[in-house]
């Protein structure tokens, strides 16, 4: 933009932006690339700022993280997004007893050992058994085969069907294998299976023998009139049953008819009433918001049924009983990290990778969380075995698998992800908001070599160039600093601060910015910003600045704005830029003017730093939407998409002269004109049928307080109306005009 006249000397130079070489994480075999950024690399935290010109004074010390930190909206909204997930801070494959446990501590025998189940838990059994989907099914195959293949997931209630069908054919000879029982040896005298009995077995590790194995089985059964029913848990890539002869899928029972017929029982005594006090107690919102689950397993609604029959009978407080329900979330990912023989191999690693890219993505696209988790599964894998070289399964691992073994949900959600327009994305979760940061919390207070892989993972996950990936990896990185402050800071967050590349340093500020509210460790990150903004270290100064920006790393924003001043003005301003940005953070999420107020401050300075810090920021604030916020202020809800002056504004009408003014001398200095200007001719540009079009004609003539201001602005308005590519619409230039007031000089 020409209109007007400045030194050239003295104009905004919008240099070009440095990369920075760093080191690339393992190559991806899936796909034969790095996990960092394309052949640019990440813009770094560089000594040239991109509104002034080179800084002066800046050494190679700190040569690097850029003036800009290049946060979109589309991050904040992220951040926001993902911190609901760790708002929270199976049991038994059979439901009863003591009837279904199972022992991984036995090696292989030679026939079956057969225990028989007791009357009283047969009698249990009857009382508050539900049927599943396709029972009768089942039964039916079992009376003609006389052997069935049970496959699902564990706390299915899949014992529970086992035992159920077994009394119904056998009636009421049914006895439990012993799950080291070897099937590969039967035949012969030796046999231990009885005459017109039932069988029931769980194989340690979910593991069966081959078919060949199946029909030997199958054939003794028949020559003594028993019956047997095995439980498998699908193979990796296999959602329900693999093979047809004797697999079936197993399919859970509804858990409110699970609930209800255990509740029946366990109130057998009770009078009706107590019963229906007891679901309402369940369809209580405290009591599912503690659960943390959006639907229970049968294996769940038995133990929750037992919870609340205590507690309407007067064994169990309501905090008890709350305390107890916050409990099932750690339960599954108990369940799902137990460890075993098979939980270093390969299919099992991939789970556990699966799960925990669930926990740090969730919400985002299934390809998105794919891909992460074969990332993590190589880190995991490299570090179970150093020279281990891993590929990916092509056929063998498809989307219904993996969201069964997550206990995962896949819905169609509309995303931002071209050009600012919203697409339909099947996007993946958790079904329960207690699963993700039950899955951290486990893995750090109990797996403690799991650490250093998944600490890499998110360094990796840093790197990449989607916003909705990286923003994700930090807000889990600092629930991971919440659980053990020390070592996350040591090992992830305080070397990314003290990095070249600006990336890194806003993951930084995203990790902290809710743990520094933190009761237990807030105070001690608040320290440590405080000495990386008063150090000597212009990597740490500029990733303070950047903390400084959410709002959460002071006490008050007048400390903040303090402290953003100085490094603002370090080294003759060498980190202004950032500064600057912080600052209009601050502003817009501030509810008093002492944001603005500050800036004004810097301006009447005789300090050339200072006045080059304000400047800088008063652009800002003209160039910002209200989205490109962290913590937008309350009132500018509605105004996303607005410019965040223009917002302000509008929302604080008695702040809208200051706020013109800041404009006002940048449009007057020449320094920053050919910004401001530019800035203020987008304004023009855009404004056509927005809703702030009727805002900017307000606040036009706030900038006229001369005839010289009155005639830049209407030169500027002729300009784009006579531009030949995109001029002004008639109608719009003469609106424009008409805003511009007449003023004379005197």
């Amino acid at each position: 933009m020409s209109t007007g006249t400045t030194d050239p000397a003295d104009r905004v130079d919008t240099g070009p932006r440095q990369e920075a070489q760093h080191t690339q994480p393992p190559p991806d075999p899936g796909h034969g690339r790095s996990h960092g950024p394309g052949p640019g690399g990440e813009p770094d935290k560089p000594a040239e700022d991109p509104l002034f010109g080179p800084a002066t004074g800046s050494d190679s010390d700190s040569a690097g993280k850029a003036g800009r930190s290049a946060a979109s909206g589309a991050e904040a909204r992220i951040a926001r997004e993902a911190r609901e997930a760790f708002s929270l801070h199976d049991a038994s494959t059979y439901i009863g007893g003591t009837i279904g446990s199972v022992n991984f501590g036995y090696g292989g025998f030679q026939g079956l050992i057969a225990g028989p189940l007791p009357e009283e838990e047969l009698d249990r059994l009857r009382r508050r058994f539900s049927k599943p989907p396709s029972y009768d099914a089942f039964k039916e195959r079992l009376r003609e085969d006389r052997l069935l293949v049970l496959s699902g997931q564990p706390g299915t209630g899949r014992m529970y069907t086992a035992l159920s069908l077994l009394d119904d054919v056998s009636l009421g000879k049914v006895s439990r294998l012993d799950p080291g029982s070897d099937l590969t040896t039967l035949g012969g005298e030796g046999s231990a299976v009885a005459e017109d009995h039932g069988y029931a077995l769980e194989p340690a590790g979910g593991v069966l023998p081959e078919e060949l194995h199946l029909d030997r089985l199958c054939r003794l059964l028949a020559e003594r009139r028993s019956y047997a029913v095995l439980l498998a848990v699908p193979d990796a890539g296999d959602p329900g049953a693999r093979r047809a002869r004797y697999y079936r899928a197993h399919e859970q029972a509804p858990a409110d008819a699970v609930l209800d017929s255990h509740l029946k029982a366990e109130l057998d005594d009770e009078k009706p009433e107590v019963k229906a006090t007891a679901l309402r107690v369940a369809e209580r919102a405290e009591v599912r918001g503690a659960l943390g689950l959006e639907s229970l397993l049968p294996a769940e609604a038995a133990r929750l049924a037992a919870l609340l029959a205590r507690h309407v009978t007067g064994g169990l407080t309501e905090g008890r009983l709350i305390a107890e329900c916050r409990t099932f979330a750690a339960e599954q990912v108990r369940q799902w990290f137990a460890g075993g023989a098979r939980a270093e191999e390969l299919p099992a690693l991939r789970d556990a990778a699966y799960r925990i890219a669930l926990a740090v993505l969730g919400n985002s696209s299934f390809s998105t969380v794919a891909d992460a988790a074969e990332q993590l599964v190589w880190e995991l894998a490299v570090t179970v075995e150093p020279e281990r070289v891993i590929g990916r399964p092509l056929l063998s691992d498809g989307l219904a698998a993996r969201l069964t073994s997550a206990r995962a949900t896949a819905e169609l959600t509309a995303r931002t992800l071209v050009a600012d327009h919203d697409i339909p994305v099947r996007t993946v979760r958790f079904r329960g908001k207690g699963l993700a940061p039950a899955v951290l919390t486990h893995l750090w207070e109990h797996h403690h070599n799991m650490r250093g892989p998944v600490l890499r993972w998110l360094d990796a996950l840093c790197q990449d160039p989607r916003a909705d990936v990286r923003t994700r990896a930090a807000v889990a990185a600092g629930e991971l600093c919440r659980l053990d402050c020390a070592h996350t800071v040591s090992e992830l967050l305080h070397p990314m601060a003290a990095a070249d590349q600006a990336r890194r340093g806003l993951f930084v500020a995203t990790a902290l910015e809710s743990v520094l509210g933190d009761g237990q460790v807030g105070p001690a990150l608040r320290s440590l910003v405080k000495r990386w903004g008063a150090g000597s270290d212009g990597n740490l100064r500029w990733t303070a600045a950047a903390v400084l920006s959410r709002g959460t790393a002071t006490a008050t924003v007048a400390e903040a704005l303090g402290t953003l001043g100085r490094i603002g003005t370090w080294e003759e301003g060498r980190l202004r830029v950032i500064a600057a940005e912080s600052v209009v953070h601050l502003a817009g999420a501030a509810s008093d003017r002492e944001p603005l107020a500050r800036i004004r401050g810097w301006l009447s300075d005789e300090r050339r730093p200072h006045q080059d810090l304000g400047l800088i920021a008063a652009v800002l604030l003209a160039q910002f939407r209200v989205e490109d916020l962290w913590n937008p202020a309350p009132e500018l809800t509605g105004r996303e998409r607005w410019p965040l002056a223009l917002a302000m504004a509008a929302a604080r009408s008695e702040r809208a002269p200051e706020i013109a003014g800041l404009l006002w001398t940048a449009l007057n200095t020449g320094r920053s004109y050919e910004s401001a200007l530019d800035t203020l001719a987008g304004w023009l540009r855009r404004c056509r049928g927005k809703p702030w079009e009727r805002e900017l004609l307000r606040f036009l003539p706030l900038l006229v307080h001369s005839a010289d201001d009155g005639q830049r602005l209407l030169s500027l308005i002729k300009e784009l109306s006579e531009d030949p590519d995109d001029p002004l619409g008639p109608e719009q230039g003469r609106r424009l005009r008409q805003a511009v007031p007449e003023v004379r000089n005197p």
